[in-house]
């Protein structure tokens, strides 16, 4: 017996020598590597101090290791071929060596950083027009390591924001100048983690620039200048900056917005310069991007010539005939032309325009020798011409008199024209122009009347009424203004108003003549929006004119009246009729908000109380509204009166996340509340395994299942001894049970809102114990086998040892919850 237990202890004393020495170890030792994608990774995993180890990997993060695994006798070896970032993870290497456990872990950050940046131009850069170049970095893992930066040599222009660090590019956005031409950026990007070889790391890309510009405008410079005289020579060159280089041309502009190419190339050449050379001449630049042109005005220089005098219509007039005395002359510079009426007594000179005088009712005085000058600073020339004026002594005047007469389109004018003094007069009516005019003429004595019905603009004229008394003419006029001015404004929407949204009012005003007059006034009250002439579009000879005011309706602003006021500033109209208003009231339209929904009487219920669910939104026009009960296995819509829904009696299946959508043509907008019914236990059932009679040191597990809202305590109690055990998600396990603990055990079941009780009975039996040989005994033969078996009857021993001690326990797990 002394030898056996002797042995034994040396047994154990060498097992458990031998396990306490072991241990793992993964190779590579460290415990974080950072490994590059697409690179081959080996991780060894050994056992030290084993003779038959158990090997098994496992992934920190819950997904596949993608790794291959090679098992030896003493290692195992996890194969990462390639390493990609799917095997970004930390890996456990567990080992097992009989019942002892041990294990290793490695962290690996996996990186990738294959290639150079990539410089991308959004368009080719064009000088004064923002330009972007985006430098984009392909296929980096992980981003939130990346740093990018443009550099101008050594100075940062623009770096990624950390708080972006996700993103593989960075765009920087300037407005080149031509002068920039040549000039280069550097893209640089950094993968900035721990492990990366230095030389890894940093990686740049340089861009050059080529900036392309329009041609800018052309300096001009001549020689001599760009003045000279009669019979000089004078050469002009152009020149510009561009890129692509310009093509250069010299044009002469001629009238009419024409021209006519004189010259390719930079260079201007006249010789032996005439008066015909004088004129505005224009360089112009061009390439494809665009052009540009500079104008020089070339004077030739030349003294009056060909200076004369003239009248209309004739040198011999009679009293009261117009006469135009004109005076003309070449020269360069301009010259100054002086008209005189010479007299013996002295010149007199006249004033005139530019040597142009209109006499409009020539009298006697107005005879003589008159004299035109032209002169300037090269020389001067004079011509004359004698006119004569002979008397007549009849009078014309016009009825109405004034010389002009503001009349509105569509009405009828009578036009009279009188003679004193003149026995038998010839009236003739004529335009401006001289022609005869043929509207219906009434002539009666010393009378003739000219009736214009429904006057029209073509009638907008000077008429002029001519008596013919023997053999002298004398006249009157009256200059004729037409004007249309007949509706009011009509205001139109381009579309319906809504609230922030940018809206436009027009106002027409149709046939309107002349439209120069009109202006159109926007009104809130009598405070002016706008004012402004408006666009117009001709229809015949009359306009129709459009104003448009633009704003930013509020919701405040229903109901409020804006006026639209046509006011026509053309002078002779009536008062009454210069100005004509019109006035629409804002309807404004708003997409849903404020949109909210409430519970009555409360959010939190009893099962079985009353409830009514409402929603509310404010909107123009009226919302569409929907009740929604939502749930992870789909949204089902519920049968409201406009979103008002009344449940009489609670179930604890209404309980949930409620939804209100209001919806119209403009948007919509949602509202949510949260909806709990409280339900007190009930259906509760109690279940005991492996049974409610068992033996002295088994165990029992007792579950516990409810349903309630919200979820219980539970709480088991020994009926007698008071021993109380509480558990949230019902279970309770008794260990090693004696005939002690068998009684009665009250179930308490229990929430805010109620409680049930059930009672089980457990009863334990006496375990029955008979003669059994010395537990050395058991164990003495499989040790001649192996240590393995060593190993196992010492634990067999000591949980023996256990059992002999244990006088019954109770113990809570954490199971699955036990409410509904």
């Amino acid at each position: 017996m002394g030898f056996n237990s002797q042995f034994i202890g040396v047994l154990l004393f060498v097992f458990l020598n031998r396990v306490l020495s072991f241990k793992a170890e993964i190779d590579p030792p460290h415990r974080r590597i950072t490994v590059e994608n697409g690179s081959d990774l080996v991780l060894i995993c050994r056992a030290k101090d084993c003779l038959s180890p158990t090997f098994s990997w496992i992934a920190l993060e819950d997904k596949p290791m993608y790794m291959k695994l090679e098992n030896d006798v003493l290692e195992s070896r996890a194969v990462l071929t390639p390493v990609s970032r799917d095997n970004d993870n930390t890996y456990i290497c567990k080992v097992s060596c009989g019942s002892q456990r041990a294990q290793k872990s490695i962290e690996i950050k996996v990186y990738s950083f294959p290639s150079d940046p990539v410089i991308e131009s959004h368009a080719p850069l064009q000088e004064g027009k923002e330009a972007a170049l985006t430098c984009k970095v392909p296929d980096v893992y992980p981003q939130e390591y990346l740093e990018i930066q443009w550099l101008d040599g050594e100075r940062v222009l623009k770096e990624s924001d950390n708080q972006e660090s996700s993103s593989l590019s960075l765009t920087y956005k300037f407005v080149p100048k031509i002068e920039e031409t040549g000039k280069k950026l550097t893209c640089k990007a950094v993968l900035a983690m721990e492990g990366i070889p230095e030389a890894q790391k940093t990686k740049t890309t340089t861009t050059t620039f080529d900036v392309q510009c329009a041609p800018q405008k052309p300096l001009v410079s001549g020689s001599p200048s760009s003045t000279l005289r009669e019979g000089e020579e004078m050469s002009l060159t152009c020149s510009t900056q561009s890129n692509p280089p310009a093509e250069l041309v010299w044009k002469k502009l001629l009238p009419q917005g024409q021209s006519q190419v004189v010259a390719e190339g930079g260079t201007l050449f006249i010789g032996k310069a005439q008066p015909f050379d004088s004129g505005e001449y224009q360089c112009e630049a061009l390439n494809a991007l665009g052009r540009s042109s500079t104008n020089i005005e070339i004077t030739v220089q030349v003294a009056p010539k060909n200076t004369s005098i003239s009248v209309y219509p004739a040198e011999a007039l009679k009293e009261g005939d117009s006469m135009t005395v004109s005076c003309a002359s070449h020269s360069n510079p301009a010259a100054t032309i002086t008209l005189r009426k010479k007299s013996p007594t002295g010149d007199r000179e006249l004033e005139s325009s530019n040597g142009s005088l209109t006499i409009n009712e020539a009298q006697l005085g107005d005879a003589g020798l008159y004299e035109c000058e032209a002169t300037n600073e090269f020389g001067s020339e004079k011509a004359t011409v004698n006119i004569s004026v002979e008397a007549i002594p009849f009078e014309v005047e016009m009825d109405p008199p004034q010389r002009e007469l503001t009349v509105e389109s569509g009405s009828d004018l009578v036009l009279i024209c009188r003679v004193a003094h003149c026995p038998s007069p010839q009236f003739t009516w004529k335009h401006p122009t001289d022609r005869p005019q043929y509207d219906k003429t009434d002539t009666e004595g010393n009378e003739s009347r000219i009736s214009l019905s429904s006057v029209g603009t073509n009638q907008e004229n000077i008429y002029r009424c001519q008596v013919k008394c023997g053999s002298v003419i004398k006249e009157s006029s009256t200059q004729i203004k037409v004007y249309s001015f007949p509706s009011d404004p009509v205001i139109e929407s381009h579309a319906p108003l809504q609230e922030g949204k940018e809206a436009a009012l027009t106002c027409k005003v149709a046939s309107v003549y002349p439209q120069e007059y009109l202006e159109i006034q926007w009104l809130d009250g009598e405070r002016v929006l706008k004012r402004d002439e408006g666009i117009y579009v001709k229809n015949n000879d009359v306009s129709n004119l459009t104003s448009t005011y633009t704003f930013v309706p509020k919701m405040e602003d229903s109901g409020k009246e804006v006026t639209c006021k046509a006011v026509f500033k053309m002078e002779g109209i009536p008062d009454q009729k210069k100005s004509k208003a019109s006035a629409v009231s804002l309807n404004i339209h708003v997409s849903p908000k404020n949109t909210s929904i409430s519970v009555y009487p409360a959010e939190a219920l009893k099962e079985g109380d009353s409830m009514t669910v409402s929603c509310a939104s404010h909107s123009n026009p009226a919302a569409t509204i929907t009740l929604r009960k939502k749930s992870p296995t789909g949204d089902r819509e519920l049968e409201s009166s406009n979103g008002s829904l009344t449940i009489n009696e609670a179930q604890l299946g209404d309980s949930g996340l409620y939804e209100c959508e209001a919806t119209n043509e403009f948007g919509s907008e949602k509202a949510s509340v949260e909806i709990s019914v409280k339900v007190p236990p009930r259906n509760t059932t109690v279940l005991v395994y492996p049974s409610t009679e068992v033996l002295e040191g088994q165990n029992i597990t007792i579950s516990c299942k409810t349903v309630s809202y919200p979820a219980p305590t539970i709480v088991l109690k020994k009926i007698g001894n008071g021993t109380t055990f509480c558990s949230n998600n019902g279970t309770f396990e008794l260990y090693y049970l004696t005939t002690n603990d068998t009684g009665l055990y009250e179930l308490n079941v229990t929430n805010d809102v109620g409680h049930e009780v059930e009672v089980i009975e457990i009863h334990v039996g006496k375990r029955l114990e008979g003669k059994m040989s010395p537990p050395y005994l058991a164990i003495l033969i499989p040790i001649i086998g192996a240590s393995a078996a060593v190993l196992a009857a010492a634990l067999f021993v000591i949980r023996l040892l256990r059992q002999a001690q244990s006088r019954g326990s109770y113990a809570l797990t954490q199971l699955n919850p036990a409410a509904v």
